[in-house]
């Protein structure tokens, strides 16, 4: 989903954040759950990401694996950071987020194991509460 500017300031309703060129469609870093967005608009400037999410995407760039412009990686990111490492950590949320690779893993025709990619939603977990 491309962001969404209501103005010509040029920040996205969805995720709150700016872009010189508001005309160019980009990724929204938004997350939504039916018609509500988790991440609301706000006048400030977007704070860079931080957290479960942009952990587990760092770790899987170091295997070449980046988002495509359909895949549910950055959405299923934000949501992570949102959780925080707390919340992300709770097992359901955990097969929440495997389930998510799983599915973008058979898309892409590659090959996935549940318990590698538990093991990295762990690490990405760790890494964040290191670095918080």
């Amino acid at each position: 989903m491309d962001c969404v500017f209501a103005d010509d300031q040029g920040v996205c309703v969805v995720c709150g954040l700016r872009s010189k060129w508001p005309s160019t469609p980009r990724n929204c870093a938004g997350v939504f759950i039916g018609e509500a967005a988790v991440m609301p608009f706000t006048d400030t400037p977007a704070q860079p990401p931080h957290g479960p999410g942009t952990e587990l995407s760092r770790l899987l760039k170091r295997f070449g694996i980046k988002p495509t412009p359909t895949c549910q990686c950055r959405a299923k990111a934000a949501q992570m950071d949102a959780w925080g490492p707390d919340e992300a950590s709770k097992p359901e949320r955990i097969d929440e987020v495997v389930k998510v690779m799983r599915e973008e893993a058979t898309a892409r025709g590659l090959p996935f194991l549940d318990a590698v990619g538990r093991m990295l939603v762990r690490r990405a977990i760790q890494n964040a509460r290191r670095n918080a």
